[in-house]
C-alpha cells in the first residue's frame, strides 16, 4: 500500500457512502432550519444595533468584524483540528448546541434589557468562531453521506433550501419584530440550532473517518505551520487550482465592495424607493435558488464541475456590470437594478455548488479539513479587502464610478483566469494514466506536511 493511502486500523471502518434518503432528508431540514434562523439574526442585529442602542457606523462595523475575524485567525488550526476529527455528526451536534446556548444568552439579555453593543460583538465572535469549524465539518460529513458524483447534485439540494430558508426568514423577521420584539425573532435563530442538532442526532451514525496513519507530523512548531500551510500550498501549488482561485475571489472581492456600496447607491444615486429596497434583494434570492436547481442539473448531467465553475465565475461577474448601469426613469432604473443585483446570484449559486466536486475531486480524506480551512481564509481575506477598498473607492470617485471599476476589475480578472484553467485542465485529463490514480496531490502534501 502506497505511503500516501490510508490504512484501517484495528475496530475502524471505512466511512459510509450510502446514506438513506430518510437521512438526507434529515440534514435538509436541518441545514434548511438553520439558515432560517440565520435569515432571521442577519435582520434583528442591524435593527437592535442601529434603533435600540443608537450605535454608530464605527460600532456597526465593529460587530461586522467580529464576524469576520475568527475566519482570519482561527481558519487554519480548525482545518488541521477538523482533519483529526473521527466523528463529525457529533462534532456538528456540539456546534449547534453551542450556538443555540450563544443566542439563548443574547436573547435573554434583549429581553430583560440588559444587552449592550459589547453583548452583541460577543455573539457575533462567537458564532465566527462556531462557524470556523461548522462550515468545515459540515462539509467533511457530507462526504461520509454521498461519494463524490453525487456531491454536487446533493449540495445544490441543500443550497436551495439555504436560499429558500433566507427568502422566508427576510420576509418573516420584521413582522416578527413589530409584533414580538427582537427578542422573539433572536429566539427563532437559537432555536434553528436546536432543530438542526435534533435532526443530526435522529440520522443514522456513520462509520468513523478513516485519517491517515502514515506520514504523520513530527512534533514542534515547524512542523505544525507546515501542517496549517498544508491546504494554502495545496490551492495555490497547481496552475488550474490557482486560475480556480482568481475567477472565484477576485470576484469575491468585488463583490464584497460591490455589497458596501449598493444601499447607497440604490437609495442615493437611483433613488428607488424605500419601500422597495427590499423587494430587490427578495429577488437575489430567488435567483441563488433557481441557481441552485440549475447547478444540480448541470452536474447530474456528468459535465465537468471545474467548467461549469468557471462559466458560472465568468457569467456573474458579467452580469454584475448591469448594476451600475441602472439609470434612468425610475422604473427603468429599478428594473435594471433587480436584474443587476439578481442574475449574479444566480451565477454566483451555480459556482458555489460546483466548488464542492472540484474540491474533492483531488483530496484525500486526511487534508480536506485543512484545503477548506485554506478556501476560507482566502474567502474572508477577500472579503474584508474588497470591502475596504470598494468603501474607499466611494469616498474617491463616487459611488457609481467606484461600482464601475469594481465590476470591470472582477470581469476582467475572470477572462484573464478562465482561459488558461481551461487549458492547463484539458492538459491534465490528457496526462492522466491509470498509474497515477492511486495518488493525488492531496495526499503527497499530506506526506510532506
Amino acid at each position: 500500500m502506497s505511503p500516501g493511502r490510508h490504512r484501517q486500523r484495528p475496530g475502524q471502518h471505512r466511512p459510509r457512502r450510502d446514506a438513506t434518503s430518510a437521512d438526507l432528508r434529515l440534514y435538509w431540514w436541518g441545514h434548511t432550519a438553520s439558515a432560517l434562523g440565520s435569515a432571521f439574526t442577519g435582520i434583528t442585529l442591524p435593527i437592535i444595533a442601529v434603533v435600540h442602542f443608537e450605535a454608530s457606523p464605527g460600532q456597526v462595523s465593529l460587530i461586522s468584524a467580529a464576524a469576520v475575524l475568527p475566519m482570519l485567525l482561527l481558519a487554519l488550526p480548525a482545518g488541521v483540528l477538523a482533519d483529526r476529527i473521527e466523528r463529525p455528526r457529533r462534532t456538528l451536534i456540539l456546534l449547534d448546541t453551542l450556538s443555540a446556548i450563544a443566542v439563548a444568552a443574547i436573547t435573554a439579555g434583549v429581553a430583560l434589557e440588559v444587552a449592550s453593543i459589547g453583548w452583541l460583538v460577543a455573539l457575533c465572535a462567537a458564532q465566527g468562531c462556531v462557524g470556523v469549524f461548522l462550515e468545515t465539518v459540515y462539509f467533511i460529513h457530507l462526504r461520509q453521506l454521498v461519494d463524490d458524483a453525487q456531491l454536487g447534485a446533493v449540495r445544490a439540494r441543500l443550497q436551495a433550501g439555504q436560499y429558500a430558508a433566507g427568502i422566508i426568514g427576510r420576509l418573516l423577521a420584521g413582522p416578527t419584530i413589530v409584533m414580538f420584539g427582537p427578542a422573539a425573532a433572536l429566539a427563532v435563530d437559537g432555536i434553528s440550532y436546536l432543530l438542526s442538532a435534533t435532526a443530526l442526532v435522529c440520522m443514522t451514525p456513520v462509520a468513523q473517518t478513516l485519517r491517515p496513519t502514515a506520514g504523520e507530523p513530527a512534533a514542534g512548531l515547524g512542523a505544525a505551520l507546515r501542517t496549517m500551510t498544508t491546504g494554502m500550498r495545496f490551492c495555490f501549488g497547481e496552475p488550474v487550482r490557482r486560475a480556480v482561485l482568481v475567477a472565484l475571489f477576485v470576484p469575491g472581492a468585488a463583490l464584497a465592495g460591490v455589497g458596501a456600496l449598493t444601499a447607497p447607491f440604490l437609495l442615493r444615486v437611483v433613488q428607488v424607493p424605500t419601500q422597495a429596497y427590499g423587494w430587490l434583494f427578495m429577488a437575489s434570492g430567488f435567483a441563488g435558488l433557481a441557481g441552485s436547481v440549475l447547478a444540480g442539473r448541470l452536474l447530474a448531467g456528468g459535465r465537468d464541475p471545474r467548467g461549469v465553475l468557471l462559466a458560472s465565475s465568468g457569467a456573474a461577474a458579467l452580469a454584475g456590470v448591469l448594476l451600475p448601469a441602472a439609470g434612468g426613469p425610475i422604473l427603468i432604473a429599478t428594473g435594471l437594478a433587480a436584474v443587476g443585483v439578481g442574475l449574479p446570484a444566480l451565477f454566483a449559486a451555480v459556482a458555489n455548488v460546483a466548488v464542492g466536486p472540484v474540491i474533492v475531486a483531488d483530496v484525500d480524506e486526511g487534508t480536506l479539513g485543512r484545503i477548506l480551512a485554506a478556501l476560507q481564509v482566502v474567502g474572508a481575506a477577500s472579503g474584508l479587502l474588497g470591502a475596504v477598498t470598494g468603501g474607499a473607492l466611494g469616498e474617491l470617485i463616487g459611488v457609481r464610478s467606484a461600482l464601475w471599476v469594481l465590476q470591470l476589475g472582477a470581469l476582467a480578472a475572470v477572462l484573464l483566469s478562465v482561459p488558461p484553467a481551461l487549458r492547463a485542465a484539458r492538459r491534465s485529463r490528457r496526462a492522466a494514466a491509470p498509474a497515477d490514480l492511486g495518488r493525488t496531490p492531496a495526499a503527497d502534501l499530506a506526506r510532506a506536511a
